[in-house]
């Protein structure tokens, strides 16, 4: 713990938080009981809390939301300052302090942002904005349509990779629900891959894919297009449009 409290006061890149510099972007994050919120320029994004995050403080979740917004709209960025706009004083204090020794669970949240911006010498600064400033954040994390979050039970994907595995990459899903390690997210998310796997070329990988049901027509298209293998989950659905086009490709 020393040694990473002196590597952080010792860089120059971190230790001063008063620069005349401009930040190189501004991101606003917020939270609800469940989901999270976040937004930079024109760019937002959303996710839903798991059921153990959901067991934690506001605090707690506050720090976890302005974390995954650093990581989804800084990921590329290095050498550069960034400004976060959060309405929770407490989570503030915690990233601008680099953390304390009254919740280590806070610290331990507000260190791992810190280790991150470390490594790509970013310079990271918290301040207030009232919450009903804090429009776009808000509203985000307040979005209940979890349409996109289908998922297999971890048992059952277990056993379809037992079987049809391994997979490279998991085509639809989002950090809560990610089946690998390797995913691809519908909107900007803390751990995915890339975003939108309609823009990506599915030729060279053998993937895995857990859609909507309302976007299987424009998946088998992809596959005929691409010339892709993996192992897609749909319903038994033999009245559907698609369905004669998803028997032909299981020939």
């Amino acid at each position: 713990d020393f040694d990473w409290w002196l590597r952080i006061f010792s860089n120059v890149h971190q230790f001063n938080v008063i620069h005349s510099s401009p930040y190189e972007c501004e991101i606003f994050s917020d939270v609800s009981l469940t989901g999270w919120g976040a937004s930079c320029g024109m760019q937002r994004t959303h996710g839903w809390w798991s059921i153990e995050d959901r067991a934690l403080h506001i605090n707690a979740l506050e720090l976890k939301a302005a974390f995954h917004a650093l990581k989804c709209f800084a990921l590329h960025l290095h050498d550069c300052r960034i400004l976060l706009r959060i309405d929770n004083t407490t989570a503030i204090s915690y990233i601008n302090r680099f953390g304390s020794v009254q919740y280590p669970l806070l610290s331990d949240l507000a260190r791992d942002m810190w280790k991150w911006c470390e490594k790509r010498h970013i310079l990271l600064f918290a301040s207030y904005i009232a919450s009903i400033d804090n429009v776009i954040a808000d509203a985000e994390s307040r979005i209940s349509d979890t349409n996109t979050e289908w998922s297999l039970s971890e048992q059952a994907f277990r056993a379809v990779e037992g079987v049809f595995g391994p997979f490279d990459i998991d085509l639809f899903a989002s950090i809560i629900n990610a089946k690998l390690d390797l995913y691809v997210s519908w909107f900007p998310d803390p751990g995915s891959w890339a975003i939108d796997a309609f823009t990506l070329s599915w030729q060279s990988l053998y993937f895995y894919a857990f859609p909507p049901f309302i976007i299987i027509p424009r998946i088998l298209r992809k596959i005929i297009d691409d010339e892709a293998t993996g192992v897609l989950i749909v319903p038994w659905w033999p009245s559907q449009s698609w369905f004669p086009m998803f028997t032909c490709l299981l020939q």
